[in-house]
């Protein structure tokens, strides 16, 4: 936990700050909602936002939601592509993973271990946002659902989990830095690619539901007003199927390199 926490916190945090960010700027924001109407009604511009376009923009709390949740989802391309791929890439590249696996524990749950920091240091996500949320509205005077936007950050910490546990699995599985990177950012991107091209052409609406950016979605969670538990135990399987094949791999396999 203290090796590089630096970096560990500085991505919850900067997204976190937006919040605070967006209630200051929002009275000057409100006076100009009408001039954004057509843009936000666009067909292009709701395949960006995705499920977040069917939240009205025209509360505090549907501005928190177009804008922190559209952030979101580029920093967790970023991080997942790139952090849990590296747990072992690095070790690879630097030559240290002999030194690493020397200490009296099992291969699996070494692994294990490195990813709980992962996963404990994304845990700051949905504690800072809601935390900021709920000062920043109390500040302004303005209402939100807590109860709702708990479950919406929640689903964060959850595709966090379950993308990563698909990096992860390309760490093990390629060991080396670049390929593994190759394939993790190929296999990430590709199911955002394919959940803004579901968005934006209806002939290929199908191909959304083979992406993880589809579900547990802000949007689906607030026009449900509940954590959809079909999409729940959908990210919670893959995401655990992933993790538990990386663990394996990374067991049984020959450590050459």
């Amino acid at each position: 936990m203290r090796k590089k926490w630096f970096s560990g916190i500085l991505y919850p945090f900067f997204v976190a700050i937006l919040i605070p960010l967006i209630a200051y700027m929002w009275p000057m924001l409100k006076d100009q909602i009408s001039l954004f109407a057509d843009l936000l009604d666009s067909p292009v511009y709701q395949a960006i936002l995705g499920q977040l376009g069917m939240i009205g923009f025209g509360t505090f709390e549907g501005a928190i939601y177009m804008y922190i949740f559209s952030w979101m989802e580029m920093i967790m391309i970023f991080v997942t592509i790139l952090i849990p791929v590296k747990l072992i890439s690095t070790e690879i590249d630097e030559r240290t993973l002999d030194v690493m696996l020397s200490y009296p524990i099992q291969r699996w749950q070494y692994l294990f271990e490195k990813f709980s920091v992962y996963l404990t240091y994304n845990l700051l996500y949905p504690v800072l946002m809601v935390l900021f949320t709920l000062l920043s509205a109390v500040s302004l005077n303005e209402s939100i659902n807590i109860a709702t936007f708990t479950y919406t950050v929640i689903g964060v910490w959850l595709l966090f989990f379950a993308l990563g546990s698909l990096s992860l699995f390309c760490g093990t599985l390629l060991l080396k830095s670049k390929k593994a990177l190759t394939v993790s950012g190929i296999i990430i991107l590709g199911q955002y690619i394919l959940v803004r091209v579901g968005g934006m052409v209806p002939a290929a609406k199908y191909l959304k539901f083979f992406s993880l950016f589809n579900y547990l979605n802000a949007g689906t969670i607030v026009t449900s007003g509940t954590m959809p538990v079909n999409e729940l135990l959908l990210v919670i399987t893959v995401g655990l199927i992933a993790l538990i094949s990386s663990l394996y791999v990374f067991q049984k396999r020959e450590l050459v390199y």
